[in-house]
């Protein structure tokens, strides 16, 4: 059973409400009508909310030096009010971006959800499916610009979790131009930095590593590095690897691609793609609700 196979089974499960801030928008409605149907989830519409002074304290709470009344202000605002039903509890996930940037999103989800205590860095992540079935985390390939050791450590722990919920385990490639030692320069040396860290912190990584040794173990044994099972987790050394990396899979290697989720929030929060179909939203929706 493929991840997304697994991800409806869990959504029905569980049962989670989803919040919608862009119901205006006929893609998002005929997602959820879907999600409805199916029961993969309750649906909370703004429409049918009343902003109440919980709300506008989530916001509070997280940026103290902001008057009430720029908080009142705020709360007006559809990503806003959503990303505080979900810090207040009234919902499970956040499902935006078909009609807001991903900069808006994070912004609205920094305001009211927060950023987790385990890390002090948001990133993002692709779910890929090669064509024999074989399924990994790409990240970070869509938020973070500039990338030091201690954004790539977050990066790679948000990532980590993702994998254990969606695909039942997490082996990390710290992604490098050099193998362990083969190369030098300033992102080998934060790779291996990085590496340290979370070997240290107990995860199961390994790095520097080039791609073709994270993908087939006989390249990696060549070149000092054994594995057993499969690496399903690339944690790319900057921003411009990871996002040419996932759209040549999906462009040359016919790569399946879902994506990009937003990681490291207190709660799930998804940023949609401005040109995501019906289906698109579907299933992003029903992964996010999987990961919680």
């Amino acid at each position: 059973m493929q991840v997304l196979d697994r991800a409806f089974d869990i959504a029905r499960e569980k049962n989670y409400k989803i919040v919608f801030p862009e119901n205006n928008d006929n893609r998002i409605i005929e997602a959820a009508n879907f999600i409805m149907k199916e029961k993969l989830a309750e649906i909370i519409w703004l429409d049918d909310c009343e902003v109440t002074s919980d709300h506008i304290t989530s916001i509070l709470k997280l940026r103290p030096n902001i008057k009430k009344g720029i908080a009142e202000k705020l709360i007006k605002k559809p990503l806003y009010f959503a990303g505080s039903i979900l810090s207040t509890g009234q919902a499970d996930v956040l499902i935006a971006g078909a009609s807001n940037s991903t900069k808006r999103v994070i912004e609205a989800a920094s305001f009211t959800v927060g950023v987790s205590p385990k890390v002090n860095n948001i990133s993002s992540y692709f779910l890929m499916l090669s064509p024999d079935n074989r399924e990994y985390i790409f990240s970070d390939c869509a938020v973070n610009a500039f990338i030091d050791e201690e954004i790539l450590k977050d990066i790679a722990i948000n990532a980590s979790r993702v994998a254990e919920k969606l695909l039942g385990y997490s082996k990390i490639a710290l992604l490098s131009f050099s193998t362990l030692a083969s190369g030098d320069g300033d992102s080998v040396k934060m790779v291996r930095t990085v590496y340290e860290i979370l070997k240290e912190q107990g995860y199961d990584v390994f790095g520097p590593i080039q791609g073709d040794a994270a993908v087939v173990n006989k390249i990696a044994k060549t070149k000092g590095i054994d594995y057993d099972g499969n690496l399903n987790v690339f944690i790319f050394p900057s921003l411009d690897a990871g996002n040419i990396s996932y759209k040549l899979c999906q462009s040359l290697g016919n790569f399946k691609s879902y994506g990009p989720f937003l990681q490291g929030f207190n709660k799930p929060v998804c940023d949609l793609s401005r040109g995501a179909t019906t289906d698109d939203i579907i299933s992003s929706s029903v992964l996010t609700l999987a990961s919680i």
